[in-house]
């Protein structure tokens, strides 16, 4: 199949995207929201979210600062980066 878009990657946010994982079980829906507001207070916009509350769950941010070496405590729930791309 032809076609004549033109490809271009990543979704204008910015050209890097870092998975963060939280190192710990998120506890409750207020965890979550607790973690959001702050990658979003840092300047990240979160690309997508996998995962549920209560388990394990993995957050794609872009833009803001470099987030490769994120390392930090968000109301007592770590974060650390697992990939960038």
């Amino acid at each position: 199949m032809a076609t004549t878009g033109i490809t271009t990657a990543g979704t204008g946010l910015g050209a890097v995207t870092t998975v963060l994982v939280s190192d710990a079980v998120v506890a409750n829906q207020a965890a979550l929201k607790a973690i959001r507001l702050a990658l979003e207070n840092a300047g990240h916009t979160i690309a997508g979210i996998d995962g549920a509350v209560a388990g394990t769950m993995h957050f794609a941010v872009q833009a803001g600062p470099d987030a490769s070496a994120h390392s930090a405590e968000v109301l007592g729930q770590a974060l650390s980066a697992v990939c960038t791309f």
